[in-house]
């Protein structure tokens, strides 16, 4: 009877140390695994937190905008057209606002009857010269003046540099007559779009016109 309960009682003991045992390998299992979806959180926390601040300190100004007049026989005297052809933006980075990449600009227009969105069109280029011919959905950029870090050759926009955005109104659909309305909205990858509601001035006199 005696040895009978010593194995019962080893039997017993053995039988609680796999027990023991398989509740180390489960907490081991779940101590690990929590560290994973702990990791996990916080480099999407981490991510999310980036992203709300680009949203938030990313973004334009718009320093002036104006626009030019046109004739269809360049140099001959003619007079210039009444609607604005060409569009002309100077804009720059917001105060803290990291580097923004010109193409993923994008840029919305409407008098009201029309809306054209924009793209980057890195071929188009104006100089104020003769009629410009560029088509529609599409605008340039030309660099004013590029601070260090000099980057503008990489198409990217840092602080204190200041771009030119331009257009063709008339291709993109735009009917610019003196007294028109009209809504200009610079819409970057991220960040906070800049609008702008304006009227043109009338009556046009100069072939360039400062609209804001």
């Amino acid at each position: 009877m005696k040895k009978a309960f010593k194995k019962e009682q080893g039997e017993f003991g053995v039988g609680s140390l796999i027990i023991f045992i398989a509740m180390i390998i489960v907490s081991a299992v779940t101590a690990v695994m929590l560290i994973q979806v702990t990791y996990q959180l916080q480099q999407q926390a981490e991510s999310t937190g980036e992203t709300a601040i680009q949203d938030v300190s990313m973004g334009v100004k718009i320093i002036s905008i104006g626009g030019y007049r046109y004739n269809d026989s360049w140099g001959t005297g003619e007079p210039y057209h009444n609607t604005l052809d060409w569009i002309d933006i100077k804009i720059s980075l917001i105060p803290g606002s990291p580097p923004i990449s010109v193409d993923s600009i994008i840029i919305e227009v409407s008098d009201g009857n029309t809306v054209s969105d924009l793209v980057y069109n890195s071929s188009m280029s104006f100089d104020g010269g003769a009629k410009p011919q560029g088509g529609s959905g599409e605008f340039g950029a030309a660099i004013v003046r590029d601070m260090d870090p000099q980057t503008w050759s990489e198409g990217t926009i840092t602080s204190g540099d200041v771009v030119r955005l331009f257009f063709n109104a008339t291709a993109c659909g735009l009917d610019l007559e003196p007294q028109s309305y009209f809504t200009l909205k610079i819409i970057p990858k991220h960040g906070v779009p800049t609008l702008k509601e304006l009227t043109t001035p009338s009556p046009y006199v100069t072939r360039y016109v400062e609209v804001m």
